[in-house]
């Protein structure tokens, strides 16, 4: 059975807009559409993301069953990354100039990796990493279980790709407004929303610059300022 990743950071989007019913044909198919494709038999470097899901890795299926998380749906995408090993590269190069008797031009190097390439990667497994999301649809919502930049890149060009719906990441105030609190409350919370002003750097750590004024002091009774 399929679990969620146990440790590691989570990055929470919302968007605006109608996503398909997740129960519906058309979310099933639109998730078809970008489905992950394999590249174990590449022949180059490169990498493949698509959508799986937690019961079928290949992403030849979509069933809403495999899917629904209760109050969530729980998706799943697939990265694979096929790369020439570096070590065998690193070999195969010490050989090469070794038998040359002098170190390998730019040129040659080049030419070594490109050989190797077509040599090895027929041969050589990708990288696998399958990331989970929840997405809360009466929220408009997104938890991607997951911090990477790259990753989170990915992720949000997948979601519109298949649902023409803009991720934005959420701050504490969307999450707040996203909560189900009463409309007087999401309207208190959109009054005190802080607002970031300058501030002098000096000032921040409660420290003067050089040559600038001591701060002065006001006296109760006269109202006057003396110097501290």
């Amino acid at each position: 059975m399929a679990v969620f990743r146990r440790s590691g950071g989570v990055a929470t989007f919302h968007w605006q807009g109608d996503l398909p019913d997740p129960a519906g044909d058309d979310f099933a198919e639109a998730l078809r559409q970008r489905r992950f494709r394999t590249i174990e038999d590449a022949a180059s470097e490169e990498s493949s993301a698509g959508w799986v899901t937690p019961a079928d890795p290949t992403g030849d299926s979509f069933g809403p069953e495999d899917m629904d998380a209760g109050a969530a749906t729980w998706l799943r995408f697939r990265i694979d990354k096929k790369v020439l090993p570096k070590k065998w590269l690193a070999i195969h190069r010490d050989a090469a100039a070794k038998a040359k008797g002098r170190p390998l031009s730019g040129r040659e190097r080049r030419e070594l990796k490109d050989d190797l390439a077509d040599k090895l990667l027929p041969r050589v497994l990708p990288n696998v990493n399958l990331v989970d999301a929840l997405v809360v649809r009466e929220k408009k919502q997104v938890l991607l279980f997951a911090t990477g930049k790259s990753v989170r890149e990915t992720f949000t060009k997948l979601f519109f790709e298949s649902f023409a719906l803009v991720l934005e990441p959420s701050d504490p105030l969307q999450l707040a407004l996203r909560a189900g609190l009463s409309p007087e409350m999401n309207a208190e919370l959109e009054r005190l929303q802080p607002v970031r002003w300058p501030v002098d750097e000096s000032m921040r750590r409660g420290r003067r610059t050089p040559g600038s004024a001591a701060p002065r002091k006001q006296d109760q009774e006269t109202g006057t300022e003396d110097d501290a």
